[in-house]
């Protein structure tokens, strides 16, 4: 083999794998750090790609943007100019594929009419969610 031969196959693409399938990515919305790096690491530690946001205000941000997001798991009660549930309306109008999971302390009032897939109360167990999630997007468990 000489040099160039070697050179040639160094630089050559792997083949391609059997699926081909980007990793599914999950925006996680919650202002409380120490729920939200939790759950993001598991679900991290899961497969998925995964994206943070603070507020609804980051999350509009992300959804209006260019960025692959396959599910958005959020909180109802968070600081900005919206909640969970009217991030879920703009969420389902802006990206109607999307699949949308909510969690919150109490079930707030008109929790069933909002375009969510999913329902979990705090404190949620992130094993039960990750099942769910997994459901949703159609990932093998």
């Amino acid at each position: 083999m000489t040099r160039e031969d070697r050179t040639l196959h160094a630089t050559m693409p792997a083949e391609p794998s059997e699926n081909p399938r980007r990793p599914q990515t999950i925006l996680v919305v919650e202002d409380e750090v120490l729920v939200r790096l939790n759950t993001a690491d598991e679900l991290r530690q899961a497969g998925f790609v995964v994206l943070e946001a603070v507020n609804a205000d980051e999350a509009m941000v992300v959804l209006r943007g260019p960025e692959a997001v396959d599910l958005l798991f959020t909180d109802v009660r968070m600081p900005g100019t919206a909640d969970g549930l009217v991030l879920a309306a703009i969420a389902r109008a802006l990206r109607p594929d999307l699949k949308i999971v909510v969690a919150s302390g109490n079930a707030p009032a008109g929790a069933a009419a909002a375009p969510v897939d999913e329902f979990f109360a705090k404190p949620y167990d992130v094993r039960v969610v990750i099942g769910c999630v997994k459901q949703l997007l159609g990932v093998a468990p």
